[in-house]
């Protein structure tokens, strides 16, 4: 069995690192694979650095005798663009293609749209409110829930003790991701504002890209408590350090990075949205916020900040609670979900 990978992504974020996060987990069972990329893509520079076989998707698509082609093949889909790609990859070459659905907001309602995902042979959605989603849009689709992997961001204790150190005496937040809308990073500065009028022990610390990162550099620069400090390479080096992931998203499918943040032992605040109650049980592996309002958030924080007890209690419950999303459990799940498409296409 050889599994093409296709992600079509032209920048970074959750669902490529997940791409990489399930390849290496297949490496280590001795599946073949490759990754079909879009050119000059920031994944396909990774998954070469990582020793993993790559082909762009003019490549691939066009050869028909390539090695990628040989039988049994499975396609598998991992965002949007590359669902279209394996469509037509699939007519050309025979072969049965699976989506993963990393997205709340149902697809599009183009009738090309429909025929893709009706046409996979399996669906995999990271959440069950992804999958829930997908079943309104058609009840006919072949949904399976697939939580999202570790990852395994590495930190080095000597790094992460030095960044520690830059805050002494304070408790440090974190809140990792895009700089989009959906990942509500005013709000994140309206609390610091509001901890730095209250003279909270705090420092804040948001990672991360993304369009709104000079807006949001200009509402913070009055402020001496909190650093955007851009894409970084070395995210478990920050999760070590921090005290307390804040994640206060509009709109989550699953939030892998807290499952990240618990795995490093890092209380967790986030928003009860979406796939992100699958994660944190509010109470006792995190607190879940019902709603956007910043005073909850606040109160949230504040708790968390005076009461370290509290919050020793919570990042040891979401360490446990993380190792149920480790890569082996996802690894396993997609090497079923393989094995059903290569069988339906047998049978039929």
């Amino acid at each position: 069995m050889q599994i093409l990978h296709v992600n079509l992504a032209n920048s970074l974020g959750g669902g490529e690192y997940q791409t990489l996060a399930l390849m290496d987990g297949l490496r280590q069972m001795n599946v073949e694979q490759r990754l079909i990329h879009r050119s000059n893509a920031p994944l396909s520079r990774l998954a070469g650095e990582q020793g993993f076989d790559t082909l762009s998707a003019t490549q691939a698509l066009f050869r028909p005798r390539a090695s990628c082609w040989r039988p049994p093949v499975v396609l598998h889909a991992h965002d949007g663009r590359g669902v279209h790609w394996a469509r037509l990859a699939a007519r050309l070459h025979r072969t049965p293609y699976l989506i993963t659905r990393r997205i709340l907001k149902a697809p599009s309602d183009r009738r090309r749209t429909h025929r893709a995902y009706a046409g996979a042979c399996q669906i995999a959605c990271v959440s069950q409110a992804v999958a829930d989603g997908l079943h309104r849009y058609d009840t006919a689709l072949q949904l399976n829930v697939v939580h999202d992997g570790l990852v395994g961001f590495a930190s080095d204790e000597v790094r992460a003790s030095t960044l520690r150190n830059r805050h002494p005496e304070r408790v440090i937040v974190a809140q990792i991701g895009r700089l989009v809308e959906e990942k509500n990073i005013e709000l994140t500065l309206d609390i610091a504002r509001r901890a730095a009028e209250k003279a909270l022990p705090m420092h804040f610390w948001i990672l991360g890209d993304g369009p709104l990162r000079h807006e949001l550099a200009a509402s913070a620069s009055d402020l001496d408590n909190i650093e955007l400090l851009g894409h970084r390479d070395d995210i478990g080096n920050y999760l070590a350090a921090a005290d307390v992931l804040l994640h206060p998203a509009r709109s989550e499918a699953f939030g892998s990075v807290i499952a990240e943040a618990m795995q490093h032992g890092v209380a967790v605040i986030a928003s009860k949205v979406g796939g992100i109650p699958e994660v944190v049980e509010n109470g006792r592996s995190g607190l879940l916020v019902d709603g956007g309002d910043v005073a909850l958030y606040f109160e949230a924080i504040e708790t968390l900040c005076r009461d370290p007890a509290l919050r020793q209690r919570l990042a040891e419950a979401g360490r446990r609670r993380a190792a149920r999303f480790s890569r082996e459990v996802m690894t396993e799940r997609y090497l079923t979900l393989y094995r059903r498409c290569l069988a339906d296409r047998l049978a039929g």
